[in-house]
C-alpha cells in the first residue's frame, strides 16, 4: 500500500512540474511568473529574481521589476538579458521594465511545438514512474510481501492513476496552446 501512496505523490509532482513549465511559456499577456525564477548574481551567489525584487504587471504587455536594493539594477538587467526571454529590459531610475511585443504567428507555432515537447517529456516521466512501480510491485510479490491478488489490484489502480495523470497533463497543454493561439 505504501507503494501506491508513493506513486500517487510522484504523479502529482510530475503534474505540478509540468504546470510550472507551462507557466514559464509566454502567452500574449505579461505575467510575473515569466521572470520570477530568473537567477540574478547578487550578494552571495545566484538568487531568484522574486527574492530580491517586487514584480508587477501594470498592463497586459509589460512587467515592472522594482529591486529592494537599487544597487542590484545592473545585475538584474544582465540576468534578464542572459535569460533569453526575447525581451529587452529597459532600465528606468530605480526599476526595470520589460515590454512584451505581440506574438507573431510564427512564434505562436514555435511555442505550441515547445508545449508539445514538454507534454511528451511529462508523459515519458509518467511512463518511467509507472514502470518503476510495476517492477517494485513484482519484486514485493516474489518476496512474499504481497499476494498475487494485491499485485493485480495495485496494477489496476496504477493504470487508472496513470490514465488520469496523462489526461490532466494533456488538458493543461491544450489549454495553454489555446491561450497562445488566441490573438
Amino acid at each position: 500500500m505504501a507503494n501506491i501512496d508513493r506513486i500517487v505523490e510522484k504523479l502529482k509532482d510530475i503534474t505540478l512540474k509540468f504546470e510550472d513549465e507551462l507557466r514559464s511559456i509566454r502567452t500574449g499577456k505579461a505575467h510575473a511568473s515569466m521572470v520570477e525564477d530568473v537567477l540574478v548574481e547578487s550578494y552571495s551567489g545566484k538568487t531568484p529574481l522574486s527574492h530580491i525584487a517586487s514584480l508587477s504587471t501594470p498592463d497586459a504587455r509589460s512587467i515592472l521589476i522594482k529591486p529592494w536594493d537599487k544597487s542590484l539594477l545592473p545585475a538584474i538587467e544582465s540576468a534578464l538579458k542572459k535569460a533569453n526571454l526575447g525581451i529587452q529590459p529597459i532600465s528606468d531610475k530605480d526599476q526595470v521594465r520589460l515590454s512584451l511585443p505581440p506574438l507573431t504567428e510564427e512564434r505562436r507555432r514555435e511555442l505550441t511545438k515547445i508545449i508539445g515537447k514538454k507534454l511528451e517529456d511529462a508523459r515519458i516521466t509518467v511512463r518511467q514512474a509507472r514502470d518503476d512501480f510495476r517492477k517494485d510491485t513484482q519484486k514485493e510479490e516474489q518476496n512474499g510481501k504481497i499476494s498475487e491478488n494485491q499485485k493485480f489490484s495495485d496494477f489496476k489502480r496504477l493504470d487508472s492513476l496513470v490514465e488520469e495523470t496523462n489526461k490532466k497533463i494533456a488538458e493543461l497543454a491544450e489549454k495553454k496552446e489555446k491561450e497562445i493561439m488566441t490573438v
